[in-house]
């Protein structure tokens, strides 16, 4: 039969049930202050997150937040403004004396008023009692007391070893804060400060950038928007460098520009240039048109590099920017006559090669220039040299790529030194598409067969005896 193990005494606690009550209330009164001051810092904290551009956002949710963790207390930050401390939030559960608390604002920045004693120094002032205050803080306890409150903390808000601002608890009741509530007092604090270096860096880099995007600006208009955008986005190392590869130039000038300028003020002069290099870049800008220089009255653009859309495409491009800035050229030379400020034909030569050129970045390592040299550049200058005033005259690699579409007269031949053979040249009479519409060429394709007639220049005759000619020898 099982022997039952007999228990030791039963131990009870000493403490008696009213006092166990009380300890637990206690624990859980710390408790929730612990949370609801955790709360309080996470929504601050928030605040500050959704606030980067604005302190006082921040300074709002602070007083708010103590006024609920500090009742029946005022609670309010202050910042210093030249010699003045100015309130810039108070909260109070009593609405008519925020208002008079407020309305005491701004004081002096001096060490006689507590506001002042805490920037100055940097001091934590907590002062159970106003009134045993008032030979050290005169002038600042009389404002506290005539506004009801009789005890006061201020905790000053660092940055590194200076105060930027003050935090103050206001009590209509005499007594200390305990320990934890100073250092909620000085977790504030500290978010506040956190605010204002948001917002300082915030402005700060806002500056910065609007200045960056200034120079930014004016920076891109004295390179090309390609070379612009690929410096920008780190495409493009500003290096000295070079590579091989085919484009399509582009020169023009005024012809008799010389004597244009002998008959024109300085200041008109600079202003019709001016409207005219305007406009032909918006031309060339629209076209994707690399550009290269001004020089004087001459542009130089090219297409191909950076991007390419092909050799065929860049040329095609090219020749119709030219076609392009023509056509608007002869607007502009007509309104200009009508303003009597010309008398005589303000024309371009425009001079357009394709071929392979060396492109990149030519100079010293502090000054350099990002443009193309090589024996196809100087072909396209030479080529506007030769062009008539108020044409386009091509080389025999552009007419090719271009051909189907554009209607262009072979030219003399151009000897060239660095090249073997005469260079073939082509002035453009226009696109097919508009001439026939216009009816000054009749234009025919079909498969195996294409037409071209220019009206004002052809033969009848020999037209006739060429077209007989071509049904003979598709006969036979």
């Amino acid at each position: 039969m099982a022997q039952r193990q007999e228990q030791g005494p039963v131990k009870r606690s000493g403490r008696k049930p009213a006092e166990q009550k009380k300890q637990l209330d206690v624990l859980k009164r710390e408790l929730i202050e612990a949370l609801d001051r955790q709360a309080a810092t996470g929504e601050i904290l928030r605040v500050i997150s959704s606030s980067p551009t604005s302190s006082q956002p921040v300074f709002d949710a602070i007083v708010q937040t103590g006024s609920t963790l500090f009742p029946n207390a005022a609670i309010s930050i202050a910042l210093p403004e030249g010699d003045q401390v100015q309130a810039v939030a108070v909260a109070e559960s009593d609405p008519a004396r925020a208002e008079a608390w407020r309305r005491r604002f701004p004081i002096p920045l001096t060490r006689g008023y507590m506001h002042g004693f805490a920037i100055l120094e940097g001091q934590v002032i907590d002062i159970p009692d106003v009134e045993n205050a008032l030979d050290e803080f005169a002038a600042g306890a009389q404002n506290f007391l005539a506004s009801g409150y009789r005890a006061v903390t201020m905790m000053p808000m660092m940055r590194g070893d200076a105060a930027v601002g003050v935090l103050s608890v206001l009590r209509l009741s005499p007594g200390p804060l305990s320990n934890e509530q100073l250092a909620m007092l000085q977790t504030f604090a500290a978010q506040a400060v956190i605010a204002i270096e948001n917002t300082r860096l915030v402005n700060e880099m806002r500056q910065t950038n609007e200045i960056l995007g200034t120079v930014s600006d004016q920076l891109a208009k004295y390179i090309s928007p390609q070379l612009y955008q690929s410096i920008i986005s780190g495409e493009h190392r500003v290096a000295i460098g070079s590579k091989r590869k085919k484009l399509t130039i582009f020169f023009s000038d005024i012809a008799n520009f010389t004597e244009i300028t002998d008959q024109l003020e300085s200041e008109e002069l600079t202003s019709l240039l001016n409207e005219y290099l305007t406009e032909m870049t918006r031309i060339a800008l629209g076209h994707g048109a690399y550009f290269d220089k001004f020089i004087g009255d001459a542009m130089m653009f090219y297409f191909g590099d950076p991007e390419s859309k092909g050799v065929k495409e860049d040329a095609t491009s090219c020749v119709r920017m030219a076609v392009e800035m023509q056509r608007r050229l002869r607007q502009l030379q007509t309104g200009w006559q009508e303003k009597g400020l010309i008398d005589r034909p303000f024309e371009a030569r425009i001079g357009i090669n394709t071929g392979y050129c060396t492109v990149g970045n030519f100079g010293s390592e502090d000054r350099m220039d990002y443009t193309i040299i090589g024996g196809e550049v100087n072909l396209a200058a030479r080529l506007e040299a030769h062009a008539d005033s108020g044409g386009i005259l091509m080389a025999a690699e552009t007419y090719s790529l271009v051909k189907e579409w554009l209607f262009a007269d072979e030219r003399e031949a151009i000897t060239m030194k660095g090249f073997s053979k005469p260079i073939r040249t082509f002035s453009v009479q226009g696109i097919y598409d508009e001439l026939v519409e216009g009816e000054t060429v009749f234009r025919h394709e079909d498969e195996g067969v294409t037409i071209t007639i220019d009206g004002h220049r052809a033969n009848k005759a020999k037209t006739k005896e060429a077209l007989k000619l071509a049904l003979a020898h598709l006969d036979a």
